[in-house]
């Protein structure tokens, strides 16, 4: 466990702790989420104070929050092609022992850019107190360094400040960093994360081509307590947009979905049902079903939205008196949950109605026979030559077989034999 002695030196080394509330991020404090954009050979960088981190852990899951706490004039300063940004904050060892164990002070939030847009990235790896305090002293240096440089005097806020994008010799920060230079650690370029403290690059970078492409850019936001200060865990993800906004989601998670039993159920047909937790978002239902646990056939999809409740579909050309499974199938944006595989039993009698010939062809070497079914049983064509006649015509060879449906059904066999002879029967 680090001492608290050595966590306050850690800060102390670089500014007083009077000097982290100064800058003009007026109402700034320990634990606020700060988002940082830069551009690698820019100006400028602006840096935005999202609010207190409470705000984002206690939304319900699947909450669209937007960051408004900027706004585009300021963002326009930056830029929106190639330029890099990521969002943060972190607990220090003063934070209340009630909310902030001693084992998880120092603890990080900090992002991780996805690779690909929808999925998720593997979760940060945390490192014990000392480096993440050390971490916590790069971005506590961050609020003191924002500065108005009074070029910007008409469109900074206490939330929002544009800024120059190097602090190293520069008059305008006397108590801290950059964004660009404390996620840099002054010197190095290519850490992002920063001053090699950290266990990674926080930053997304929007390509030369972001604002044209239409497709958003994600990053993962993660809670990092300290080794054995407890579980790093996945809160959410910030989302940027062509358009320049922030948003920030949520707890994202499937849909909660649980099999019930079918109702009205005939010789042919069933409504198969689920109870359904959308969790807030528009969320789509179907049902897999079929004679074995591999089902084989899909219920046409239906939107349910986002209120949850109990849903049904109806599913037909089911067979009389056989036991069907089925299972309910939930997914959204945000992924895909299975219900329960369950089973109903269709109605009517489990002994195939005979067969009756309704057409009977033949065309070169093709046999071409047509026949009535009842709604259960499988129905075999089968044949032989002259010598298998007096077999049972059970175990004449089977050719081709099809599921009765009610209908009349039509199966082929192919034999170049002048004496060939047909039968079908129905099991």
């Amino acid at each position: 466990m680090l001492n608290k002695k050595i966590g306050l030196m850690v800060l102390c080394a670089s500014l007083s702790i009077s000097e982290i509330w100064a800058g003009t991020f007026t109402n700034y404090a320990i634990g606020d989420v700060m988002i940082g954009f830069r551009k690698t050979g820019g100006t400028y960088d602006l840096v935005v104070n999202a609010g207190p981190i409470a705000t984002l852990t206690n939304l319900p899951v699947n909450t669209r929050y937007a960051i408004s706490n900027y706004t585009g004039a300021q963002l326009a300063q930056v830029g929106t092609n190639l330029i890099r940004w990521s969002a943060f904050t972190y607990f220090d060892d003063s934070q209340p022992t009630a909310s902030v164990p001693v084992a998880a002070q120092w603890t990080l939030f900090a992002t991780k850019a996805r690779a690909s847009q929808n999925t998720r990235t593997a979760a940060w790896n945390p490192a014990g107190q000392l480096t993440q305090a050390l971490t916590g002293g790069q971005m506590s240096l961050i609020p003191a360094g924002a500065n108005d440089m009074r070029t910007f005097n008409a469109l900074n806020t206490p939330t929002a400040v544009i800024e120059q994008d190097g602090s190293q010799g520069n008059p305008n920060y006397p108590t801290g960093y950059s964004y660009s230079d404390a996620v840099q650690d002054l010197q190095d370029s290519t850490l992002a994360n920063f001053g090699g403290n950290f266990g990674g690059n926080v930053e997304c970078t929007n390509n030369a081509s972001f604002i044209l492409q239409g497709a958003v850019v994600r990053a993962d936001f993660y809670q990092i307590p300290p080794s054995g200060g407890g579980i790093v865990k996945f809160l959410g993800y910030f989302e940027f947009s062509t358009n320049g906004t922030m948003t920030y989601v949520a707890y994202p998670t499937a849909p909660v979905v649980q099999t019930v039993a079918a109702s009205a159920v005939t010789g042919t047909t069933a409504q198969l049902n689920a109870t359904v937790n959308p969790t807030n978002s528009q969320t789509t239902l179907y049902f897999q079903y079929g004679l074995t646990i591999g089902y084989g056939s899909a219920s046409l999809t239906t939107n349910i939205g986002t209120n949850a409740g109990n849903y049904g579909l109806s599913v037909s050309n089911l067979l009389a008196a056989n036991t069907y499974h089925f299972r309910a199938v939930a997914y959204n944006q945000y992924g895909t949950n299975f219900g329960s595989d369950l089973t109903c039993l269709t109605t009517g009698s489990s002994t195939p109605t005979v067969p009756v010939i309704t057409g009977l062809g033949r065309t070169n070497s093709i046999t071409t026979l047509s026949f009535s079914t009842g709604n259960s049983g499988t129905y075999t064509l089968r044949g032989t030559n002259s010598a298998g006649l007096t077999a049972p015509r059970i175990t004449w060879p089977a050719i081709s077989s099809a599921a009765g449906n009610g209908l009349v059904i039509t199966l082929t066999a192919t034999n170049n034999s002048p004496n060939q002879f047909y039968v079908i029967t129905a099991q």
